[in-house]
């Protein structure tokens, strides 16, 4: 607008109200940009839409980046350095880079590699490529729980309540399935749960066949996996669980929103009838049984001792009480163990279990398939 309109005058800007009596002139209006409204969202373009990625290959002073755009890329990529490092969501390499000088040679970034992005659901239960992020898997999960019989899905109910509550939106929205997993941080929130569930990972490399490996298996020491240098993770294959099988998550955390676990866990147990000592007496034993626990020891583990004391027990408070003393000889976090409070930690690892008992109790005496019968009446619940 005119910033001399007092004498009426035009002063031969644009804008200037003596001009246009105090509407808009039409230079003004030009500034529009063709008449689109400044609140518009601006239209993409269509030739962008169709355009297809390519590789690249950018050469610095200190590591070399790529862009493979297929698998057969990445793989050749792998084979020809060992020392190739993957980036997803760069929400791990980026510290590891940034705060802890790690000096990475060669970088690869696997977010235009189309084969880790597969989705696949089969009678079975579901396979994850290693490039899906944290959000797409929380959303394929919790839409597995909406289509599929509840029995069905309560590994993946559980492993949705977790990803609920790991790190910030941020952070789930680029970081993936695959990173998390082979970071193999001993306090990673759904490793425990991957290893408990019976998940298996299933590994690829240039000229031989996808190798695959149990999620109990996988984790050999404090960041260290079963995984040689030239191969890399394909995808996750996560089983549904049975009729009679339940499944639950864990995470005890200074807080609960976008912090790191003091101690965390994942829980399965899969029940079957058997007959009891009087004639048509039955009772429902422990046939299998999955307990993990991250934040206890330099890696990810299986409470081997206290598997051990449930299988083929009932489910009842005599055969916890069994379980919890073996779970001291699986769990006993020293005083001096790095992040300390070891006592703290060994009673949170006891409590998981004791919590899990209860809920499998609970949702057995709920559920129409059973009946208190199957289990003792002296126990608590």
């Amino acid at each position: 607008m005119c910033d001399k309109p007092a004498d009426g005058k035009c002063c031969g800007g644009g804008g200037c109200a003596a001009k246009s009596n105090g509407e808009p002139s039409p230079a003004a209006a030009d500034d529009n940009h063709d008449g689109v409204k400044p609140s518009s969202e601006p239209i993409f373009p269509k030739e962008l839409k169709g355009r297809k990625p390519t590789a690249l290959r950018l050469s610095g002073p200190l590591c070399t980046w790529y862009r493979p755009t297929n698998l057969e890329q990445l793989l050749t990529l792998k084979s020809a350095h060992n020392d190739l490092k993957l980036v997803g969501g760069n929400s791990e390499v980026g510290i590891e880079m940034k705060f802890k000088d790690a000096g990475y040679r060669h970088l690869a970034a696997v977010t235009h590699v189309p084969e880790l992005s597969k989705i696949r659901v089969t009678d079975r239960g579901i396979e994850v490529g290693a490039g899906v992020t944290l959000t797409g898997l929380q959303e394929l999960l919790l839409q597995q729980v909406a289509k599929q019989p509840p029995h069905k899905t309560r590994g993946f109910a559980a492993a949705a309540e977790q990803l609920r509550w790991f790190a910030g939106r941020q952070i789930r929205n680029v970081g993936t399935l695959g990173g998390n997993v082979a970071t193999a941080s001993p306090i990673s929130d759904l490793n425990p749960l991957w290893m408990a569930f019976g998940a298996v990972f299933r590994l690829a490399s240039q000229g031989r066949q996808a190798r695959e490996v149990p999620a109990s298996k996988f984790f050999l020491g404090y960041r260290k996996v079963d995984m040689a240098p030239w191969e890399l993770l394909l995808s996750v294959r996560i089983p549904f669980t049975g009729p009679s099988e339940f499944a639950k998550e864990f995470k005890q955390a200074p807080r609960r929103d976008d912090d790191i676990a003091i101690v965390n866990a994942g829980m399965r147990v899969s029940l079957e009838q058997q007959a009891g000592a009087e004639a048509g007496d039955q009772t429902w034993v422990v046939a299998d049984v999955g307990i993990a626990y991250g934040g206890v020891a330099p890696k990810s583990i299986m409470a081997e001792k206290a598997m051990a004391a449930l299988r083929g027990q009932p489910w009842c408070q005599e055969t916890l009480d069994a379980a919890l003393a073996a779970l001291g000889e699986d769990v006993n976090v020293a005083p001096t163990a790095p992040g300390g409070r070891g006592e703290y930690r060994n009673s949170l690892a006891a409590s998981f279990l004791f919590k899990f008992y209860v809920h499998v109790r609970v949702l057995s005496l709920t559920d129409q398939s059973f009946c208190t019968t199957h289990f003792t009446s002296s126990d608590p619940g």
